[in-house]
């Protein structure tokens, strides 16, 4: 019997050694070991990080169903914030003597344009375009629904500054006027200390040689980190000037030939700030797709 238990006790010290050298060799602290399946812990700092989208022209011909699907998408790609570049309301149709202007049609377009973004899931900013400001009438809707045709906000450290480029209604090449310019001056002074300035307007100004209203402002802002988002002409550029780099959108929704290698094509721009500097990039609308198969069938 007590050699039973010996032999019983050496075989228990037996599986308790090498029961411990096994578990400690697959130590997930890996103490013996630098090696692990991943790149790097380094996660970031989402405190001060921040995402948001842009959209762009709705209208010249505007193409039903697009920017609806571009708000559902927006839900599911949940940014913090969606804000526009103009030109929401599709108003080619109508007559721009104001004197023979329909008040019921201004308001059945914007009821139809804001049922759609009541279903966005986060806040949206409006800018104006000149389909949404063609005469003095329309300009008299804005702002009785949304009160000014121009303002600020500040998200985290940055600074958003949406401009209205059609100060004068039926400006052939966009307008700020001297009550604009000096709130801009105003604004930019006293939020000297953001880390970011956005711009936003209408009408890429920069393109419309000797604009005098936007040299004014590249005076302004020639001293600050900056970026300019644009839309109106339907098709995607890029340019650069005093190191700060304005984008003019393609659209979601409007009038398009589609022609993906001439800068037309539905898209919305997706900003990411990380270390208070942005990175933009541009989802295809047709890229962005649910869960289900059959929703990518239809693209």
């Amino acid at each position: 019997m007590n050699n039973i238990l010996k032999y019983l006790l050496i075989f228990c010290l037996t599986i308790s050694f090498f029961s411990c050298n096994f578990n400690h060799k697959t130590d997930p602290d890996h103490k013996l070991t630098e090696a692990s399946p991943w790149t790097h812990l380094d996660f970031k700092d989402q405190t001060k990080d921040f995402n948001f989208a842009i959209v762009s022209d709705n209208s010249g011909g505007r193409r039903p169903g697009v920017f609806e699907d571009a708000i559902q998408k927006l839900n599911k790609l949940k940014p913090e914030f969606v804000i526009s570049v103009g030109d929401l309301i599709d108003t080619k149709d109508f007559k721009l003597d104001s004197t023979k202007f329909d008040d019921k049609l201004i308001k059945e377009r914007w009821l139809e344009f804001n049922n759609i973004t009541k279903q966005l899931k986060v806040p949206f900013f409006y800018v104006a375009g000149n389909n949404d400001l063609r005469n003095s009438k329309m300009e008299a809707h804005w702002i009785k629904q949304f009160g000014s045709t121009y303002y600020h906000f500040k998200h985290k450290t940055a600074l958003f500054i949406v401009l209205n480029s059609e100060d004068k209604p039926g400006s052939e090449y966009g307008e700020i006027s001297e009550h604009q310019m000096n709130w801009l001056k105003t604004t930019l002074k006293e939020n000297a200390s953001a880390s970011w300035t956005f711009i936003f307007l209408h009408r890429p100004m920069w393109l419309y040689e000797n604009n005098k209203d936007w040299k004014k402002i590249e005076e302004l802002t020639k001293n600050r980190a900056l970026t300019v988002f644009a839309g109106h002409h339907h098709t995607y550029s890029k340019a650069t000037a005093n190191g700060h780099n304005y984008y003019g959108l393609a659209t979601t929704g409007g009038a398009s030939t589609l022609e993906f290698e001439k800068g037309q094509f539905d898209h919305i721009s997706w900003v990411s700030v990380s270390d208070s500097i942005p990175q933009i990039s541009n989802i295809l609308l047709n890229g962005i797709w649910g869960d289900n198969p059959s929703s990518i069938e239809k693209k």
